[in-house]
């Protein structure tokens, strides 16, 4: 576990430039929020940026697993000469990528609700909604974040792996494979088989005051990319232990 707790330590320091860059990019995100409620005569307005601010925070974990695996791939032998399996050395990115995604999140949470206070008789028939759909995007932009985040890892091994076969046209497998698995995984979830596997156990969430329709969501679908993030995972670590480290 000590272990474990040192390369925590390392994969942070490699990566917490962008975390603290981030943290001002969320105050200045505050300001514009300030600007737009003092200009905007739309109410509503106030909320686009932090809008925006929270969507832009999918590409969190991936940005962190791709600063801290371009940083081992300068150095990749020291890296693969580590003494803990493939797993760990991965999942203490995945991890420090979630832990500042948390933090960055609550971050803005706080600064907004801060904000949005000051303009509450402005804002007072949309609140109850703002806040109840805001705890419904939150998990599910750390839970779209997560699944890119492992989609950057197994890509990155597969490059390192044909880095060594066949050279610098590598990215350009690696890109066609990105595209071919996308395109395979939007053609499945078209068809009869995904929604008898991932649409059961409905649940619907209501924001009558921002939005008109309801946002249907499926216990079965949330499994479904489960397995992915975890099959993505188990690939990964396989890749670099077998092959990349081979």
């Amino acid at each position: 576990m000590r272990q474990w707790s040192a390369l925590f330590i390392k994969d942070f320091k490699l990566t917490r430039s962008v975390f603290f860059i981030g943290l001002v990019m969320n105050v200045l995100i505050a300001m514009l929020t300030i600007f737009m409620g003092r200009v905007a005569n739309d109410s509503l307005l106030v909320f686009v940026p932090l809008a925006i601010a929270v969507a832009i925070h999918a590409a969190y974990i991936p940005l962190i697993v791709i600063i801290g695996l371009k940083s081992e791939g300068n150095h990749l032998h020291l890296w693969l000469n580590n003494p803990q399996p493939a797993f760990k050395l991965l999942l203490s990115k995945i991890a420090i990528g979630l832990m500042t995604m948390v933090i960055s999140l609550a971050f803005l949470y706080a600064l907004s609700r801060l904000l949005i206070e000051s303009k509450f008789s402005l804002i007072e028939p949309y609140w109850t909604d703002t806040w109840k759909m805001g705890w419904f995007v939150f998990p599910h932009i750390i839970w779209i974040s997560i699944e890119l985040g492992t989609w950057v890892m197994v890509l990155w091994a597969i490059y390192q792996y044909l880095k060594l076969k066949i050279g610098r046209w590598s990215w350009a497998v690696v890109a066609g494979a990105a595209v071919f698995s996308e395109g395979l995984n939007s053609l499945f979830k078209t068809s009869e088989l995904y929604r008898l596997v991932a649409e059961w156990g409905g649940i619907t969430y209501k924001f009558p005051a921002i939005l008109s329709e309801p946002i249907q969501t499926y216990a079965g679908g949330y499994i479904y990319d489960f397995i992915i993030i975890i099959g993505l995972f188990i690939l990964t670590a396989w890749l670099v232990d077998n092959k990349v480290e081979g």
